[in-house]
């Protein structure tokens, strides 16, 4: 009877151990198969980026060039020159420059870091400082008032500036308030509220309502502060230059009468 049994548990025991190698063999392949899918997955997707890449690598050369060739050929200005000649002396003659314009580019105002303002609403130039670090435009106010009308808030300040080397002048300049900010200064802890109001602006080709923070820039070189707000979307500033735009001779003939 016992050597009945001794085959027969062995062939279980040696049954056993097949059914668990096979079982663990399958869950390896499974993990492995996972796995490949996985990384092919991942594959697939880096080739998609990097063509996604390529292609948008593509459009900026190819935007590049097209500045490049804009740059290559300016546009032409016609001027009539006088020339020489042998037989009917003197002939006018067609010439053929280039036409550089230096205040424009890209269909965008070109900005110097300084540049003179014109104020509708004072009627007169200020010099102005193009800052790209300033958010909001700032204006020079000096004894503000802030009063009430027609239900609305409106303030009163000097505007002390000077102007092609005159002797300092003050203008008395009231403005309805559109809103106010908080200041904070890099020497003192406490903000401060500050009224902000809109104005009209001419700054070469540009004609804009912008708004400015009022406060005190009287011991500044620029009464006026530009901020990215100004000219965003509208200009290019080369911080290399100044007084690109120069002034319109409108207004100046308008301040020497």
């Amino acid at each position: 009877m016992l050597r009945r049994c001794v085959p027969l548990l062995t062939f279980a025991m040696l049954s056993g151990c097949t059914l668990t190698q096979s079982t663990n063999h399958e869950k390896t392949m499974n993990a492995i198969n996972t796995m490949e899918e996985r990384v092919n997955y991942q594959f697939a997707t880096m080739i998609q980026q990097i063509d996604e890449q390529n292609e948008y690598i593509a459009n900026l050369e190819k935007e590049l060039s097209s500045i490049s060739e804009e740059l290559s050929h300016p546009p032409m200005l016609v001027t009539a020159a006088t020339a020489k000649s042998a037989e009917d002396g003197e002939k006018a003659v067609t010439v053929i420059e280039p036409a550089i314009d230096t205040k424009v580019a890209h269909g965008k105002v070109i900005l110097g870091e300084e540049e003179w303002v014109w104020l509708d609403s004072i009627q007169s130039f200020f010099k102005a400082r193009i800052d790209t670090g300033a958010t909001t435009s700032s204006l020079n106010a000096v004894d503000i008032q802030i009063f009430e009308r027609d239900g609305k808030e409106w303030a009163r300040f000097n505007l002390n500036h000077t102007f092609d080397g005159n002797e300092e002048k003050a203008e008395i300049v009231e403005a309805p308030v559109v809103r106010w900010v908080k200041v904070r200064q890099s020497t003192s802890e406490q903000s401060e509220r500050r009224p902000v109001i809109e104005a009209w602006v001419k700054l070469g080709l540009l004609h804009e309502k912008a708004q400015f923070t009022l406060a005190d820039r009287s011991q500044m070189t620029y009464p006026i502060l530009l901020g990215r707000e100004f000219f965003k979307d509208i200009a290019l500033v080369d911080v290399g230059k100044k007084f690109v735009q120069g002034m319109n001779e409108q207004e100046v003939q308008t301040i020497n009468n």
